[in-house]
């Protein structure tokens, strides 16, 4: 393991990012992959999300390809890069006196609540309406990525949970199609909105929008049990509404018709819900601090994954109005 930590050092950055874009170079990946992680935000992390992002999104199109060399190099690639990412987290123990299910539920929905991702300093500009057409098409475009997929985690995860939590699932999902109107299924409501500010672009996405999409794709298509895909999806259902009522709030001070921002209207309304319903589904099957745990983990790590998304669009914004002055 020496050696090849030494060799990996003196790989030149264009050949480091080479081993994350062409999966089949992997002699040292395991040294480039702890290095990207170890540097999140730099180049190297954001090659090593866009890779995974690719990586997802073929799945998600092709499959497993199960049987085929592409199986095998995404699989090992993949549980290197989870295997890692989760030795360089620093997960804080729950309190010692949670013993209860129930106890536990509500110091975690506290916690839930007072992240920063419900009080990002992205929302201010939402708040004090000092978005430009082209900043909010930005916002919607990265946001698009993740919201086009989502019931496709919830669809994945279920497979992993027992029959009876399955119906919370289901539920979520009959919503998330519009409860039986297809017109109306979320994804769906979202385009008249994004076409409104003049579409999606590729170019927009972030590697930290990807990295939320690679998160989600961890814990609920690959599960270690139930507890994981339960703390980051009914965390992450929880949390949206106390954003989403701000970007509302915005688009309705725009003048924009209640059909156009339905989609943020119906998400107000549904998702808190949703995130209740999660957990009450799951709370049969915690019953230990060590499920406690790995719920609060999975739960921190993926609200840490959506504030992310959100210091990428503001980073976004702030760079884009530094060349527009500059110009």
């Amino acid at each position: 393991m020496v050696a090849k930590n030494v060799a990996a050092a003196g790989i030149s950055q264009q050949d480091k990012e080479s081993i994350l874009s062409s999966l089949p170079s992997v002699s040292h990946a395991e040294q480039v992959i702890r290095e990207a992680i170890n540097d999140k935000g730099g180049q190297l992390w954001a090659k090593l999300q866009e890779s995974l992002f690719d990586m997802n999104v073929r799945l998600m199109k092709d499959g497993f390809a199960l049987g085929t060399d592409r199986a095998e190099v995404e699989w090992k690639f993949r549980n290197l890069t989870e295997r890692l990412e989760k030795e360089a987290r620093t997960n804080e123990p729950i309190p010692e006196h949670l013993e209860d299910p129930e106890e536990f539920l509500v110091w975690l929905k506290g916690g839930i609540a007072e992240h920063r991702v419900n009080h990002h300093s992205l929302f201010n500009y939402f708040d004090s309406d000092e978005l430009t057409d082209d900043e909010i098409r930005y916002f919607l475009s990265n946001y698009r990525v993740n919201m086009q997929r989502f019931h496709l985690h919830v669809a994945a995860y279920s497979l992993f949970v027992p029959f009876e939590m399955r119906e919370e699932l289901y539920e979520n999902l009959h919503d998330e199609f519009g409860e039986g109107n297809f017109d109306e299924a979320h994804p769906n409501l979202f385009e008249p909105l994004m076409d409104h500010f003049g579409g999606a672009r590729p170019e927009d996405w972030n590697p930290e929008t990807f990295h939320l999409l690679n998160t989600k794709m961890s814990l609920c298509w690959f599960a270690d049990g139930l507890h994981s895909g339960m703390g980051g999806m009914g965390a992450l259902e929880l949390s949206i509404p106390a954003q989403q009522r701000r970007v509302l709030g915005h688009l309705r001070r725009r003048g924009l018709s209640e059909e156009l921002v339905k989609f943020f209207v119906v998400h107000c309304e549904l998702d808190e819900d949703h995130g209740d319903g999660w957990f009450a589904a799951g709370l049969p099957y915690m019953n230990t601090k060590e499920e406690f745990q790995k719920v609060y983990d999975a739960a921190v790590r993926m609200l840490d994954a959506r504030a992310g998304v959100y210091d990428g669009i503001l980073k976004g914004i702030e760079a884009r109005r530094a060349l527009k002055e500059a110009a």
